[in-house]
């Protein structure tokens, strides 16, 4: 009964979430969609996505992870989350069999990735991102 409870909570929490879009000034992640992939890679030099899901735990534990990286790193990398439930074509082009799943573009290019939670996750990402910047 107490996992069902706090399974029922969980879906909860994640139905009254709000749906993450563009950037604004109190969430610098971007909302990664089949549509605008093309130019956010464009449009940024180094581009940090998130291929996530609502239903997926581990996914929900590593995102403020990625609002505070998002938060850290704000005007210099581009951070985004991209639902793998409703892109589907860029899902599939990025080969995505596990989530949570983070890559790291560099001028439209793939040069590292993240597969899976770490409890280390935040340190193991910045070394990353300063790797690339």
């Amino acid at each position: 009964m107490k996992k069902l409870a706090l399974a029922l909570v969980a879906l909860l929490a994640v139905m009254v979430a709000p749906t993450l879009s563009a950037a604004t000034p109190e969430s610098p992640v971007i909302k990664v969609t089949n549509d605008n992939y093309q130019t956010l890679t464009a449009q940024n030099a180094l581009l940090v996505v998130d291929f996530w899901a609502p239903w997926c735990g581990p996914c929900r534990a590593i995102a403020p992870v990625i609002e505070e990286l998002a938060q850290e790193y704000n005007g210099k990398v581009a951070v985004g989350k991209c639902n793998v439930d409703e892109n589907r074509e860029l899902t599939s082009q990025f080969g995505i069999r596990g989530i949570p799943a983070i890559f790291i573009i560099k001028k439209g290019k793939i040069v590292d990735q993240q597969v899976g939670y770490d409890q280390n996750v935040k340190e193991i990402l910045k070394s990353k991102i300063e790797k690339w910047r």
